[in-house]
């Protein structure tokens, strides 16, 4: 049976126990990608963010100790579903470099999903005068939201390098 959440600390915790499962489904998701890469850039972004998220998961660690709560991971099916697309995608394209562009828009994906519930638990952490804990995840956002823009330079980079062209034609992949 399901435990229903009542109050906002529920939330919070039901929050942070999907995080912790997301965190460790992309290290190993992303350690059997990073063969399939041909960017060194991307490649060495991809690696940074996978040990990154060692990183997370030892923060929302402490958090739950903080908390006085277990590290129950909860499985998030938006991910399973967003690597189970990654993986079909990657292994339907021949073009390494075509490969590449479409593997930084899948990690995007996931970037942004993070990036949104971290600010969520961000925002209920601060509601709940939960300071030590906010200054966790702020840490944790704030390297989510380079690792966007990170990607973001490289998806430029790599695209134009696609076309032949020598810098974006719109702000498509610059704006955020």
């Amino acid at each position: 049976m399901k435990k229903s959440i009542l109050t906002t600390q529920d939330a919070f915790t039901f929050l942070l126990q999907g995080m912790y499962f997301i965190e460790a489904r992309l290290m190993e998701e992303l350690g059997s990608c990073t063969g399939q890469i041909t960017s060194t850039a991307l490649k060495d972004e991809v690696k940074r963010y996978r040990e990154s998220a060692h990183y997370k998961q030892l923060k929302l660690e402490r958090i739950f100790s903080y908390l006085m709560n277990d590290t129950n991971a909860r499985k998030i099916e938006v991910i399973d579903k967003l690597m189970e697309e990654t993986h079909k995608m990657l292994d339907s394209v021949h073009s390494g470099h075509l490969r590449d562009i479409l593997m930084i828009g899948c990690i995007q994906n996931v970037n942004a999903y993070k990036t949104a519930s971290y600010r969520t638990a961000y925002l209920l952490a601060v509601e709940l005068e939960l300071d030590t804990v906010a200054d966790l995840l702020q840490q944790i956002l704030e390297w989510e939201v380079e690792t966007g823009r990170t990607l973001t330079s490289i998806a430029s980079h790599e695209f134009c390098r696609l076309t032949g062209d020598t810098k974006p034609k719109n702000n498509a992949w610059t704006t955020h």
